[in-house]
This record gives structure tokens, C-alpha cells and sequence, in this order.
């Protein structure tokens, strides 16, 4: 057996039987992977703070994944905390999840996240937690409107045209010349009422005359006009999204914007949901984290344990994990008031 495997051996009794004694794992400084997103020591963090089988925690450590590893597991951030210059913060990913030096730490910057939520922003309900710890990610697109523009004291074509017409006849300069000299409705000029002249020229040319065609019939040496294809919505182009081939028009097309928020509204029910389970009457019920006093309440150290079992379910971190960052959110406490 090797020392670092006695010394995970030793570290996974100590934090199941002696939790008074040091966590050996973490006596060495971690360091964080950018090729493989993850923390050099993730895996023997899992093995003491995720609820697993003694096999299991164990297989973890000497390198057996399985499923349901989530990219936050590997961050020591069971709860995918955003970075904020927390303590142990020692790196990010590509979307802003923090890197934790250890999952104890990770689960201190959550404690203190969720407190902050609750006290400092007044959000008491579940749904109001989670509507801005995973906020949802849709929207329709927003109109920007340009101010008009003026060049050498004359008012030009005004805000520029967005959205379908932005390559269009709107921003050229023969519309903007069109526009600035267009003569305005009902002026007079002279006496007669400006506007633009009818031409005086007859249409001399009459309908022509149908005529028969010999090669009528002759199947694939008819002559045939193709059939126009109606302009559908999704065919034209859409300004800032990147462009992806579309085999009808033999073009490059954006994807359409998403506009619904359906699915994301369901995702934070459901998150929601999950969180007030055994803590509260349902998403919409006030947690009751806190005290009048400040101090926490059985359900915060609930809420948390929850939480953690959405952001990297199926796994779920330990009790001792929840309770250990909820004792240093309380002592930090302490520690302001009596300053």
C-alpha cells in the first residue's frame, strides 16, 4: 500500500468515526487543471465529502470514475459558486465557476453566498433564491434604436433601421438622400400641391397574344418556370448570431433567437421545488433560514444540503460537509458582532 493510499485510508476513518482530527488530504496546496477543468486534487475530496460507498469513495481516490460527475465536482465547488474573491478561490473555468482549493472551502462560500441572499437581499422563498443564484437564460432579442445623426446642419435619415433591414435599402445612402429631399405631404408650391408628377407617356404596349408552343408535351424538353418559394421568417437574415449553412437557399443562415422561457421557468420551479423539500411549505413559503436575531435556523444547514443535491445530483455531499461550513458561517458571524 502506498502512503498517499494510507493516508486517504486514514483520512476517510478519521472524518467517519474522529471527526476532531485534521483532514490529511488537505495538507498538501491544490492546483488547478485548465486542460482538464478540474483541481489536481478533486478526486480525493470526493472520496471525504461526497456521500458515497466506502468502495466507491475509495475506487474515486485511486482514479475509477463514475457516473454522474459533474464539472462542479471536479472544482471542489459542490454548490457551483460563481467567483467573487472567495476564501480558497484559487482559479475559474471558461463560465465563471470557481475553483476551490478544497471542498470544505467550497462549501464555506456557499454558506456565506446563501446568507447573503437571505439577510442582505431580503430573498426568503426558495423561487426567489434560486431566480438569482441560476437565473434563467432566455429572452427575446432587444431592439437598439440609434439616435438620429445630423451631418452639415441638415437632419438626416434619422435612427437607422434594425433587425431584417439592416443590409437592406433602409441604410444605403440612396435612401437616406431620398429621404432628406423628400417634399413633405401637402406642402404648396406655386399654387399646386407638391408631389410627384404622373407621367404623361400612354402604355402602348398591349397584352401579347398567346401563342402555341411546338415543344408542348415533350416531357423533359418542356420548358418550365420554376415556382416562386415564398420569403419564410426563418430564411432571412438575423444581425449578430453566427451564420449556419441552410441547404434551401444554398446560403448561410442564423438560428432563430430563443424566445420562450418555458423550460427555464420549469428548471427553476423545479430547482426551487427541491430546495423547500422538508424545509418549507413549498417555492413560494419563506425558509426561515434565520432568526429575528440572525442567527441559523436547522433550515439553513437544510436548504444548503439541498441545494447541493441539485447542483451535482445524483451525488450529494456529506452531512458533516454542510454542518463544518455552517459552524464557520456562524462563528464569522460571532466574530463581526463582537468587533
Amino acid at each position: 500500500m502506498t502512503p498517499e493510499l494510507f493516508a486517504l485510508g486514514v483520512s476517510l476513518l478519521a472524518s467517519a468515526h474522529w471527526p476532531q482530527m485534521p483532514d490529511v488530504a488537505r495538507m498538501t496546496a491544490a492546483t488547478y487543471l485548465p486542460a482538464q477543468r478540474a483541481v489536481d486534487n478533486w478526486r480525493r475530496q470526493g472520496a471525504l465529502n461526497l456521500d458515497l460507498p466506502p468502495e466507491q469513495a475509495l475506487g474515486l481516490a485511486l482514479g475509477r470514475d463514475f457516473r454522474g460527475l459533474s464539472r462542479c465536482v471536479r472544482l471542489n465547488n459542490y454548490w457551483c459558486v460563481k467567483k467573487a474573491g472567495w476564501t480558497g478561490e484559487i482559479a475559474s473555468d471558461t463560465e465563471g465557476h470557481v475553483a476551490f482549493a478544497s471542498a470544505a472551502e467550497g462549501a464555506a462560500g456557499a454558506a456565506q453566498l446563501l446568507r447573503r441572499y437571505y439577510i442582505d437581499f431580503g430573498l426568503h422563498t426558495a423561487r426567489a433564491i434560486v431566480s438569482r443564484w441560476a437565473p434563467a437564460q432566455c429572452g427575446a432579442p432587444v431592439s437598439v434604436r440609434a439616435p438620429a445623426r445630423r451631418m452639415a446642419g441638415r437632419r438626416m435619415l434619422g435612427p437607422e433601421p434594425k433587425g431584417l433591414t439592416t443590409h437592406g435599402l433602409g441604410s444605403t445612402l440612396r435612401a437616406r438622400w431620398l429621404s432628406a429631399h423628400r417634399p413633405a405631404v401637402g406642402a404648396r408650391k406655386r399654387g399646386k400641391i407638391a408631389g410627384m408628377r404622373r407621367s404623361v407617356v400612354p402604355d402602348r404596349v398591349g397584352r401579347m397574344m398567346a401563342t402555341p408552343t411546338i415543344a408542348a408535351g415533350l416531357g423533359a424538353m418542356e420548358a418550365r418556370e420554376p415556382k416562386a418559394q415564398p420569403v419564410r421568417l426563418a430564411m432571412l437574415p438575423y444581425p449578430g448570431t453566427a451564420l449556419g449553412p441552410d441547404p434551401r437557399i444554398g446560403a448561410s443562415l442564423p438560428p432563430l433567437p430563443k424566445l420562450s422561457c418555458g423550460p427555464e421557468t420549469q428548471r427553476i420551479l423545479n430547482y426551487a421545488t427541491n430546495i423547500a423539500s422538508g424545509v418549507a411549505a413549498g417555492p413560494d413559503a419563506d425558509l426561515a433560514l434565520f432568526d429575528a436575531e440572525g442567527k441559523p435556523t436547522p433550515n439553513f444547514a437544510k436548504a444548503l444540503f439541498n441545494m447541493a443535491a441539485v447542483e451535482i445530483g445524483p451525488l450529494r455531499a456529506t452531512h458533516a460537509l454542510v454542518d463544518a461550513a455552517v459552524a464557520q458561517v456562524t462563528a464569522l458571524m460571532a466574530q463581526r458582532q463582537s468587533r
